[in-house]
């Protein structure tokens, strides 16, 4: 075994960089494999403060990611952006083969290794109701259907006079309380009879505050076809009535990065929703195969978490790696 063993870490989020950085000061040799050509995950995409951190009160969570990411470029911890794995062969519980190939066109490089660690987080849920309703993925290109609630963050975002929000939970009424206040009328649309959002989050969005735009909200509705009518979408609902609006934003909550190729070949336990199911540890069901972050922690997201999962996972490894070394 090579002296300094390397540890592949696929994903460059908060938990990612965080396992990098404790197997760093372990004195091991974390390597981080991200698809992406910056690191930083969900939290390089958010226009919006992250108020939940400690120690970062203000900070918007793409200036937190720059942070984490200047950190870890000061310790000179190995990256390859544009990366992911295309192969892992399990030779046994502590012996890895993983290829990793790049969108750019540089040779594949192989990687042997005794743990590695999954981090690839979560993505906006979105696939089936793009799939289900008519010329939604269309509009997706043309930038009239926006998927997760980061655009309505954005400094320049502009949605018209009336926005559409498809979604019941929290972030549905976050955005909706957040165009209400630049005076667009908002009407969300959610299949339950009732929003699972937070009580605090529906009555901030729903209170009658003059000078902003209206709220309508259609319970027990789903959303059939659009149609692009000049500067306006034509929306059909299950009831068969029409709206008119500018612009149509997806908040349906979240979903694995679970989906590829090599991760299916380890057979790893998940829950019923595709999240990897972990011990205290942070361990998969395979052994030395860890997960950390949102990608297995489905009932606590958050970049708080994530960080303290990459932690968890990087010290057992640390601990397992003494014991190989010991024995030789």
């Amino acid at each position: 075994m090579d002296r300094v063993p390397i540890v592949p870490i696929v994903g460059g989020g908060p938990a990612g960089m965080s396992c990098a950085l404790w197997l760093h000061n372990f004195g091991l040799a974390p390597l981080i494999i991200e698809s992406e050509p910056l690191l930083g995950g969900m939290q390089r995409r958010s226009p919006y403060p992250n108020i939940w951190l400690l120690g970062r009160p203000g900070a918007l969570a793409r200036e937190n990611a720059d942070d984490f990411v200047r950190h870890i470029t000061q310790e000179g911890i190995r990256t390859l952006l544009g990366a992911s794995p295309d192969r892992l062969i399990r030779h046994d519980e502590a012996r890895f083969e993983l290829g990793v190939a790049f969108a750019d066109g540089r040779p594949p490089e192989t990687l042997s290794c005794r743990a590695l660690v999954i981090a690839t987080g979560t993505q906006f849920r979105s696939r089936e109701w793009l799939d289900s309703v008519t010329n939604a993925r269309a509009l997706v290109e043309k930038r009239r259907v926006h998927i997760g609630p980061a655009c309505a963050g954005e400094a320049s975002a502009d949605f018209g006079s009336h926005a559409l929000i498809v979604g019941g939970g929290d972030n549905a009424f976050d955005v909706a309380r957040l165009l209400r206040a630049k005076g667009t009328h908002v009407t969300i649309a959610m299949r339950s009879q009732r929003p699972r959002a937070q009580a605090i989050l529906v009555e901030r969005a729903t209170a009658d505050i003059p000078g902003s735009g209206g709220i309508t909200i259609e319970s027990g509705q789903r959303v059939l076809a659009l149609a692009e009518d000049g500067s306006r979408i034509q929306v059909r609902l299950g009831d068969s009535r029409a709206l008119s609006v500018n612009h149509v934003i997806l908040t349906l909550g979240y979903e694995p990065n679970t989906r590829a190729p090599w991760i299916d070949g380890l057979r790893l336990a998940k829950d019923p929703d595709g999240y990897l199911t972990v011990d205290g540890n942070a361990e998969t069901s395979c052994r030395n195969v860890f997960a950390a972050g949102d990608v297995a922690n489905p009932a606590h997201p958050c970049t708080a978490t994530a960080i303290a999962m990459g932690t968890m996972a990087a010290r057992e490894i640390q601990r397992r790696m003494e014991g190989w070394q010991a024995n030789g």
